[in-house]
């Protein structure tokens, strides 16, 4: 304290520095008397700090950062592998496309003379038999429309009913309904 009183040129007092009790003024880690037991402390608890930090704490750490890097990596890894996969199948997908396409396109050509020179065969040959096959098909367009006029008059027979017996408890047959339609 006096070498310190010396250095900065001041001068205590006794009576107002020291609290009562107190053998030295202010604070105890700042005692010069005491440096070396509190260097000795410092270094052993760093050391302490520093053996379980080295042996415990960081291998672990080191572990965990390893275990996570190796798992990104694998995680990268298995996206590129699948983004590769993707592409290849895109790719064959996209050849099987334009092959089909450019199949299609040859069928549809050859379809296409095939029927010119199919139609102008037919109607070298014979106006007897498109005439037969109009005939024909006049008589399956009525029995189609026939069938339809059917499945209509089905149709309305069965929404009358479920819309009569919404607000009449005696439905009417069916006869009765198709005689108050037509």
């Amino acid at each position: 304290m006096k070498l310190l009183s010396k250095i900065l040129g001041i001068t205590f007092i006794p009576s107002i520095v020291f609290a009562e009790g107190q053998k030295s003024a202010g604070l105890p880690q700042m005692d010069i008397s005491t440096f070396p037991s509190q260097l000795f402390w410092l270094v052993v608890t760093f050391l302490i700090l520093y053996v379980f930090m080295s042996k415990y704490v960081i291998p672990s750490l080191r572990t965990t950062i390893e275990e996570r890097k190796d798992k990104i990596l694998g995680d990268i890894n298995e996206a590129e592998a699948v983004n590769n996969q993707a592409s290849l199948s895109l790719k064959e997908y996209d050849d099987k496309l334009n092959s089909a396409s450019n199949r299609s396109s040859e069928i549809i050509t050859s379809s296409k003379e095939e029927s010119s020179k199919y139609t102008s065969d037919l109607k070298s040959k014979s106006d007897d038999k498109i005439n037969k096959m109009i005939e024909e098909s006049m008589n399956r367009i009525k029995l189609q429309q026939k069938d339809s006029e059917n499945q209509v008059r089905e149709a309305t027979l069965v929404a009358v009913k479920s819309i009569v017996s919404k607000y009449i408890e005696n439905v009417p047959s069916d006869d009765e309904i198709s005689k108050k339609l037509n």
